[in-house]
């Protein structure tokens, strides 16, 4: 099948970007406080240009880039940005020259917060160095207080800021939020990377860890290019900050912007089309070299990275070719599918499934892949959220999330035991399923006497409620098998005794509260053949005991379950 053409549009969106005002009006306030800047280490100021623009600028004292203190470059927690810390990145560390500037601010950017709340239109937060530092720290707290107006959601500019956080910020859903501008003149930017131009780190210094997050904006005297993959952006920050000479000197943004504005972008570029063939390899050339890379000089191999934003690329158009209405109504089809198989299964569709004796068996699995696929990317998609946005992104369809784990993991359970497997719970359990129960039992409470009554009369219709109903009952069937065993040892047997009892507990649990499915009482299901084999053991053995499982079973009384 003949790929679609890629083609690389950084140079182009870096021209959007520097045509709108945006970028021009955060400077000149970035500027206009620079000229009236105190001794303070970082100062702030809100500017209202119109009804309809706030922009608010920090700055920091040059000092704190020319004489960093040991350890500025380390990489910290901090309580204030707990936030930010995902199930899949559950810790989140911050630059310590970052946090020092900002937290003795913190409570005063309170009562800025506060009119802020107050704005229409839109909002800038903008900064110049460690200042652009300081300016995304409060763009984050900006972005999940979620105090403002939907429609005035900050976007933070930031001008020759060093980087301030490890995978756990790369990885946040803000990247959106925020664009760096970055002239391949200005170290600061790379400033805590480790290289030669480093400032001292602690004896545990942690440097390493410093991954970009946001758009990038490169900057050469021959143009400019947008970016945001993070490697990439890692490794040129790198070569700046290890070939810029001379030592930490203020670059004048001022001046790149209106010399960018001037100039033709792709005037004077070295042509590139012989190397490369195809648009998308020529595009990220010229990309490198507009912003003044060059790959015999700066050690760049250019194939491997063309090939890994290819493969990035392709794959996220490949994500995005199935909008998320598509993907919800196909799942909604196959929960269907699977609804009705297991309304069609005589001998309960756990055992339907597991014992494979028809096509429409076999074509389950389809519906089960589908399904898996889907809901462990909606999983991590929550793993990857803050906990705040996490905790209301679950609650929308933990519903559904339940009825998907009631209904296909008890095939996953079944396809495990028909090949052969062991202990489930701990050998074959996938995260998401973990996952999903572990929400639903932080949110549901426990049934009230008159919601018993409620279940007892809908019993015959429902999901068994503990997905894992069934490796409970493999495992109570195998510790029967081992009972009867000649090989049996006198340990193995008491453990195996101890397992059935607890079994039994659980079991008549799941009945008092009308939490089984009475097709667990097929006459041809997993859980009968275990009380077969139960029930024959005790018999033999003249074992005297009794329980209240035992008694129902005898007795017959699960013809009068649901």
């Amino acid at each position: 099948m003949n790929q679609v053409p890629l083609f690389s549009s950084a140079r182009e969106l870096a021209n959007l970007v520097l045509s709108s005002n945006l970028i021009d009006c955060a400077l000149t306030k970035i500027l206009e406080l620079n000229r009236d800047q105190t001794a303070l280490p970082v100062q702030y100021r809100l500017f209202q240009l119109s009804s309809k623009c706030t922009i608010v600028a920090f700055v920091s004292s040059p000092d704190c880039t020319q004489y960093p203190l040991p350890g500025q470059g380390d990489l910290d927690r901090s309580p204030l940005f707990d936030f930010l810390r995902t199930e899949e990145y559950p810790s989140v560390s911050i630059n310590r020259a970052a946090l020092t500037l900002y937290t003795p601010l913190h409570d005063h950017l309170s009562g800025l917060t506060d009119e802020l709340t107050q704005i229409e239109g839109q909002l800038i937060i903008t900064g110049y160095s460690l200042g652009g530092s300081v300016a995304s720290l409060f763009t984050l707290r900006l972005l999940d207080g979620n105090l403002l107006k939907p429609k005035c959601r900050p976007f933070c500019i930031t001008f020759g800021s060093p980087l301030i956080g490890d995978f756990g910020l790369q990885h946040s859903i803000w990247n959106s939020f925020f664009l760096h501008v970055v002239s391949n003149q200005d170290p600061v930017p790379g400033l805590f990377l480790p290289s030669g131009r480093s400032p001292p780190t602690s004896s545990h210094s942690q440097t390493t860890g410093y991954k970009p997050f946001g758009t990038y904006l490169l900057c050469s005297e021959l143009g400019c290019a947008c970016f945001d993959n993070p490697d990439l952006i890692l490794g040129l920050l790198k070569v700046i900050s290890s070939e810029v000479a001379g030592g930490l000197q203020d670059v004048d943004y001022g001046e790149i912007l209106r010399n960018l504005k001037e100039r033709a972008i792709c005037k004077g570029l070295p042509q590139v089309g012989e190397r490369f063939a195809d648009p998308f390899s020529a595009g990220i050339v010229m990309e490198l070299e507009t912003i003044g890379f060059n790959q015999t000089k700066h050690n760049i191999d250019i194939n491997a990275m063309i090939r890994t934003m290819e493969a990035e690329t392709r794959s996220l158009i490949q994500k995005n070719k199935a909008s998320d209405a598509k993907k919800l109504n196909d799942i909604k089809r196959d929960m269907a599918h699977l609804e009705w198989y297991k309304k069609k299964s005589e001998m309960g569709y756990y055992d339907c499934f597991k014992n494979q004796g028809s096509k429409r068996d076999i074509n389950v699995e389809q519906f089960r892949g589908n399904l898996t696929m889907y809901w462990e990317d909606m999983v991590a998609q929550v793993q990857r959220k803050p906990q705040k946005e996490g905790a209301t992104f679950r609650t929308r369809w933990l519903y559904a999330g339940t009825v998907y784990r009631r209904m296909v993991e008890p095939l996953d359970i079944a396809a495990f035991y028909r090949e052969g497997g062991t202990d489930y719970i701990n050998n074959g359990r996938s995260l998401h399923y973990k996952l999903l129960q572990q929400w639903y039992e932080e949110d549901v409470k426990p049934p009230s006497r008159d919601k018993l009554d409620s279940k007892k009369q809908k019993v015959s219709g429902i999901l068994t409620e503990d997905s894992l109903f069934w490796a409970h009952v493999e495992e109570a069937i195998l510790s029967c098998e081992l009972l009867k065993s000649k090989n049996c040892t006198l340990e193995q047997g008491k453990s195996s005794w101890d397992n059935l009892v607890k079994f039994e507990e659980y079991v008549m649990e799941q009945i008092n509260n009308y939490a089984a499915s009475p097709e667990i009482f097929s006459r041809e299901s997993s859980f009968m053949k275990w009380w077969g084999l139960y029930e024959g053991y005790i018999d033999t053995c003249s074992n005297s005991h009794g329980s209240p499982l035992i008694n129902f079973m005898k007795k017959r009384s699960y013809m009068k379950y649901g």
